[in-house]
């Protein structure tokens, strides 16, 4: 009998490593970590903003067929929750997404609640567990992207910059979308020291409200495979 199980163990271990290994052999046109700001400045309302923005932009036809258009046909998308230090949540992990499936991953996006209710603006330990993400991408991504959105500045933990160069150096770009209503120049920050890597920026959302149009800006922007943003990264095994 334990022999039994020790051989039904290998095998069903033997069947992971196979499908890690299957989605690993697997190319998809980006890798993107969505992290959406959780903290005390954000209230319940401006947080399902943010969430449905981006179900909204998913569930865009021009979203789509964005994603239609890329050499593979497809992306990897994960849904990263953060305040301060050691209150960040992965949501949603690693999905692919394909126009097909694009209205399902919105449904699902749309659906999920809040789990981080205040703190600090951790910006820096944000980047940090971001980056931590895009390292488990179980795809082979041409491009690792995290998407930073919030509405302040680093108030707790790590300074950004060092963070996010530390980021670029392991091939990794960092956009981030601001929302201006609580610190108007929070954008200038946000250039200054959050973003990096080939063809980095900042979309600016005016509030909240405006998060739906500027997400869809974004995305659309980071979809594209021009030379300037299409850095492939190194295979991992």
């Amino acid at each position: 009998m334990a022999r039994a199980r020790a051989r039904l163990s290998a095998l069903a271990l033997a069947a992971a490593l196979l499908a890690t290994a299957a989605a690993r052999a697997e190319t998809v046109d980006v890798a993107l970590v969505l992290a959406l700001d959780s903290s005390s400045s954000v209230d319940r309302d401006e947080f399902f903003l943010q969430s449905q923005g981006i179900a909204a932009a998913f569930a865009d036809a021009e979203v789509q067929a964005a994603i239609a258009a890329g050499p593979n046909r497809a992306i990897a998308v994960a849904v990263l929750e953060w305040s301060q230090p050691g209150r960040a949540r992965v949501d949603l992990g690693w999905q692919k997404v394909t126009a097909e499936t694009a209205p399902a991953f919105a449904e699902a996006i749309f659906n999920n609640p809040r789990y981080i209710e205040g703190g600090g603006t951790g910006v820096g330990a944000a980047l940090f567990r971001a980056g931590a993400l895009a390292d488990q991408v179980p795809f082979q991504p041409l491009r690792r992207v995290i998407d930073l959105s919030g509405d302040g500045k680093n108030s707790a933990g790590p300074p950004a910059a060092p963070v996010r160069d530390a980021l670029v150096a392991r091939g990794i770009t960092v956009n981030a979308l601001a929302v201006v209503n609580a610190e108007a120049d929070v954008d200038d920050y946000y250039r200054a020291e959050v973003i990096g890597g080939p063809g980095a920026f900042v979309e600016v959302a005016r509030d909240y409200e405006d998060f739906v149009n500027a997400i869809k800006r974004k995305l659309l922007r980071e979809l594209k495979t021009e030379a300037l943003v299409a850095a492939v990264t190194p295979a991992r095994p």
